[in-house]
């Protein structure tokens, strides 16, 4: 579906401010199209659109994309390139030629923020097995090892929504997971070592950001904030809070 949205984005902005800058956007969430949206309700704008976009496009044009890496052998322009910042909330899987795009292109200059749940707690009209569903467990891509990082998840933790503080905001988490600093595994080459970034743990494990050469990386542990429905209280100025902190 972000294949299609992606082929109508550059029509979209071009009724828009154009001083705005460009986010890339990779999901699983219904967060650019409403849930369970068809072709013909992208092709023609007909309902509402959800409230992450439009707090999102208040600031930034979006660019939904289906990988990161170049279609190898076929030609076309790497999905990142031009790209300074990347959006990226649960998403299907990447590919380990999009592992490896992602690394280089943070350390090429560019500010990633990826939410990873481990596991969601919103509900959905599109029923488990259906492709459009999300990914209800966060897969967690080898490319975060290789920062430095892993994530654990308690799964005794209550099922209630709670605010925490990763230190320039505040978020509301359920059933959220907990990042920490990852040791060198045994045997570590010296490229294994020069790879890990330079990484902080924030509010207590709901977060980290690492510098990586001329990038940075922001990771949530969580992406209840990304699934509301609608816009509960804060819930638009947190999402422009996090969106600052992790791309600007």
């Amino acid at each position: 579906m972000l294949a299609a949205a992606g082929a109508m984005w550059a029509w979209q902005q071009s009724t828009r401010p154009t001083d705005r800058p460009t986010v890339g956007l990779m999901t699983s969430l219904p967060i650019y199209w409403p849930e369970g949206a068809d072709m013909v309700t992208m092709i023609d704008g007909s309902g509402e659109l959800p409230w992450v976009r439009r707090t999102l496009e208040q600031n930034y044009k979006i660019m939904p994309l289906d990988a990161l890496a170049a279609d190898g052998g076929h030609g076309g322009e790497p999905p990142l390139a031009g790209l300074r910042r990347l959006l990226i909330v649960q998403p299907r899987g990447l590919s380990p030629q999009d592992n490896a795009a992602l690394d280089a292109w943070v350390r090429g200059g560019g500010h990633l923020l990826f939410a990873l749940d481990p596991m969601l707690t919103g509900q959905y009209a599109v029923p488990l097995g259906d492709p459009r569903h999300p990914v209800t467990v966060g897969l967690i891509p080898p490319v975060i090892g290789r920062w430095g990082l892993a994530m654990q998840y308690h799964e005794l933790q209550p099922l209630t929504v709670q605010m925490v503080d990763y230190g320039s905001g505040t978020l509301p988490v359920a059933l959220a997971g907990e990042l920490i600093a990852r040791d060198p595994p045994y045997g570590a080459t010296p490229d294994d070592l020069a790879a890990r970034g330079d990484c902080r743990v924030l509010g207590n494990g709901i977060a980290a950001q690492c510098r990586l050469g001329a990038g940075r990386v922001t990771i949530v542990a969580d992406a209840a904030l990304f699934e509301l429905v609608r816009p509960i209280g804060d819930a638009e100025q947190q999402m422009n809070d996090l969106v600052a902190f992790g791309l600007e």
